[in-house]
């Protein structure tokens, strides 16, 4: 008894354990990968220092790969937080209808990513895609656009993709911090103010920012290692339009043979990834998590 009073850390331990196990562990074993030269073709795993690095920074994908992932990063996080708040401060009426509006808003959800990347991939097709085949009806273009086949639009089609499978996430976690907020307190605001944007403003955006900052980080590191729509829509193509860092690493580690170089990458992706919730949180106002 002695002991859990002079050492309440303790405590944490059931709590600290998973996250040891399943996130310092292998974070430190990606570590110790990248300073070895670990190939499946050959024998043995001599430690090389930095080489991984090197040859991974000076390589010719790399710096392609950190800048689409960075844009698409850039783009897309705060893309998908405006779009599902505003979704969900709509659902939040009463209409009719509105709960066939929520599953039908929530379905991305429940869809693999394999899956909502091949229902993209038909609204993109340039022969019978939907979006070309509706932009041609419209009279918006002449002729069918190659969204996916082509380096200047590939990029953007992808975001688009990935925002899609993000905003339920989005909606949920908002409709319930707006769930919380006092309904005589909006109601009076609705009294008082008929300005929504005001109301908004002064009102209900003082309950949610915290929320809308956790948002931000987790949807900025769930793009940030994006994989799995971005390959099955584009395989990193074309050329290397959508190539990004966690396709490099699968194409290091998979495609190459080369644990080392792969982990080298990976372990990029972990420093950068901190660099980012640090950078978010830090270019934040101070006073945001106040009273919270």
């Amino acid at each position: 008894m002695w002991t859990i009073h002079r050492y309440p850390g303790l405590w944490l331990l059931p709590a600290l354990l998973p996250v040891i196990l399943l996130t310092v562990y292998p974070i430190g074993h990606t570590l110790w990968t990248s300073l070895h030269e670990v190939m499946l073709l050959f024998p043995g795993e001599p430690f090389v220092g930095l080489r991984n690095y090197q040859r991974v920074l000076y390589g010719d994908y790399f710096g392609v790969a950190l800048r689409n992932s960075l844009v698409f990063t850039i783009v897309s996080a705060p893309l998908a937080v405006l779009l599902g708040t505003l979704i969900a401060l709509f659902l939040q009426r009463k209409f009719l209808g509105s709960q066939v509006v929520r599953s039908v808003v929530l379905l991305p959800w429940v869809l693999p990513g394999a899956i909502s990347a091949v229902l993209w991939v038909w609204v993109f097709h340039p022969s019978f895609g939907f979006l070309n085949g509706l932009m041609l009806e419209l009279g918006l273009i002449n002729s069918p656009i190659g969204w996916l086949t082509s380096p200047q639009t590939a990029l953007g089609a992808v975001i688009v993709a990935h925002v899609w499978t993000q905003i339920p996430f989005v909606v949920v976690l908002m409709m319930a911090t707006l769930s919380t907020i006092n309904r005589e307190t909006l109601e009076a605001a609705a009294i008082d103010c008929r300005n929504p944007f005001k109301r908004f403003r002064y009102v209900v955006f003082p309950e949610i920012k915290s929320m809308l900052v956790v948002l931000l980080v987790y949807n900025a590191l769930t793009a940030f290692t994006s994989y799995d729509v971005v390959y099955a829509m584009t395989g990193g193509g074309p050329g290397t339009a959508t190539t990004m860092l966690s396709f490099q690493i699968w194409r290091e580690s998979f495609s190459m043979y080369d644990f080392g170089a792969g982990s080298a990458v990976a372990f990029i992706v972990v420093v950068i990834s901190a660099l980012l919730i640090v950078a978010i949180t830090k270019a934040l106002p101070s006073d945001l998590f106040a009273g919270d």
